[in-house]
Formats: structure tokens, C-alpha cells, sequence
């Protein structure tokens, strides 16, 4: 039963995968699209290998420049994102940090 199950699975993952040989340009495609316009972490995690290997096409067909300008407007978005604390979690991180410093802070200065 092992056997018939790894058979199965095995023969599942090598026919299930798409082929990237029957897309002409790998710079078109849709994913790298949705990185161009959403950024590279809206890339499903199922998706990440798919993407790399398009990245990698799309540079040896010579699309180096649209790899290039999704991976810069990427760590653009980060920036502007990065200048404030504009959500919850960060700010909290701060809070919790600053209490842990002034608590050692205190636990030194109380044991001498």
C-alpha cells in the first residue's frame, strides 16, 4: 500500500507541474505582473519557486531591466511604508522594548 501511495504521489507531482516551456516571453507573465503592481510580497508563498524560476527566465531572455524595476519599485514601497509606524505591531514592539530596558535598568540599580 506504501508503495501504490508513493507511486501515486510521485507520479501526481511530476504531471501536475505547469510547463514553462509553452509561454514564449517569461517577462509577461501574470505573476510577474501582480510583483510589478503589488510587490514581490504579494507573491502567494505556494507561487515563491515559480517566481524565482520566471525571474531567472526573464533575465536569460534579457528581460534584466524588468526584474530590475519590479525589485526597485519593491524596496521603494518598503521604504514609504518603513518611515512610520503606521500600524499596531510596530508600535507595540517599541512599547515592549523601552519597558524591558528600563526594567534591567532598575533590577541593576535596585541590587547595588
Amino acid at each position: 500500500m506504501r508503495q501504490f501511495t508513493s507511486t501515486v504521489l510521485f507520479f501526481v507531482f511530476l504531471f501536475g507541474q505547469e510547463s514553462m516551456v509553452d509561454r514564449p516571453n517569461p517577462c509577461e507573465d501574470p505573476l510577474l505582473n501582480l510583483a510589478e503592481k503589488k510587490g514581490i510580497k504579494a507573491i502567494p508563498i505556494k507561487d515563491i519557486p515559480r517566481f524565482r524560476k520566471l525571474m531567472k527566465a526573464c533575465e536569460d531572455k534579457g528581460g534584466y531591466k524588468v526584474i530590475e524595476k519590479i525589485v526597485h519599485k519593491d524596496w521603494q514601497r518598503d521604504y514609504k511604508k518603513a518611515k512610520i509606524m503606521a500600524s499596531f505591531t510596530p508600535t507595540f514592539s517599541v512599547i515592549v522594548f523601552l519597558v524591558m530596558i528600563y526594567y534591567f535598568i532598575g533590577l541593576g540599580l535596585a541590587t547595588n
